[in-house]
């Protein structure tokens, strides 16, 4: 009788943790999503409507963060094939990291801001490998990574975590992010320098993503993670502000 009553209380436990886990789509338009945390129960998962079957993509976002000493992952795309299919993270070295289809490469020498608002796109083409990185309108230069292959399958898209399988909810906390990220937008091509540029300016009415779109996005929250108004702070440069 005791161990049925422990049983009965574990499974309702369980029912009433993944019941706040609840699905949801609306605009996040002058939202944040904040990771207060560094914690592997902290994470936002991103819902596509369709699988991918595209040769290039583009992701861009803005994140805000008062941590420098150590690595932080962004943005985490994997599918059943590939933890690692699409990842951004920025490591303590003020370098820029993709992963790639399982590779990997690093960006040096590209800006960084503590405690201020830090626009980045991430792009790579399938027909000739490439990928490159734009952070605050400066690019990096372009390097060859992964395999010419484009992207296929159902996607698994986490912020804040590093995933380390596709199935469950399996991170490293060493990589888990703290901070503020806002405006991700995930699209199934590789963005002109113009369109990327727009995106970086903010004030301009930038191109939406066509695979993730943060104005209507489908999205799952965990943890501590929450979405919020954004605070009065700004992610435009010093220059768009004269």
């Amino acid at each position: 009788m005791k161990k049925l009553a422990s049983y009965l209380f574990f499974f309702l436990c369980c029912g009433l943790a993944r019941s706040e886990l609840k699905t949801v789509r609306r605009c996040l338009r002058e939202n944040v999503i904040v990771f207060p945390e560094q914690s592997t129960k902290n994470y936002v998962q991103l819902h596509a409507n369709e699988t991918m079957d595209f040769p290039g993509i583009t992701v861009c976002l803005r994140f805000y963060t008062d941590e420098s000493s150590r690595s932080q992952i962004l943005f985490s795309l994997a599918t059943p094939a590939e933890v690692n299919d699409f990842a951004i993270s920025r490591s303590h070295a003020n370098q820029y990291r993709l992963q790639v289809h399982g590779a990997s490469v690093g960006f040096n020498g590209l800006p960084f801001k503590l405690t201020k608002w830090n626009s980045v796109c991430a792009t790579w083409n399938s027909v000739r490998g490439v990928a490159q990185v734009f952070v605050d309108e400066v690019p990096s230069v372009q390097k060859a990574v992964a395999v010419k292959n484009p992207f296929k399958g159902d996607s698994k898209i986490v912020l804040g975590q590093s995933q380390k399988s596709y199935a469950g909810e399996d991170f490293n906390q060493d990589l888990a992010f703290t901070g503020f990220i806002t405006d991700v937008h995930v699209y199934k091509e590789v963005l002109t320098p113009l369109l990327i540029k727009n995106f970086m300016e903010a004030k301009i009415k930038f191109k939406l993503g066509d695979y993730i779109s943060w104005r209507k996005l489908k999205h799952t929250v965990a943890g501590s993670a929450a979405v919020e108004p954004r605070q009065f702070v700004t992610f435009y440069t010093n220059r768009e502000e004269k």
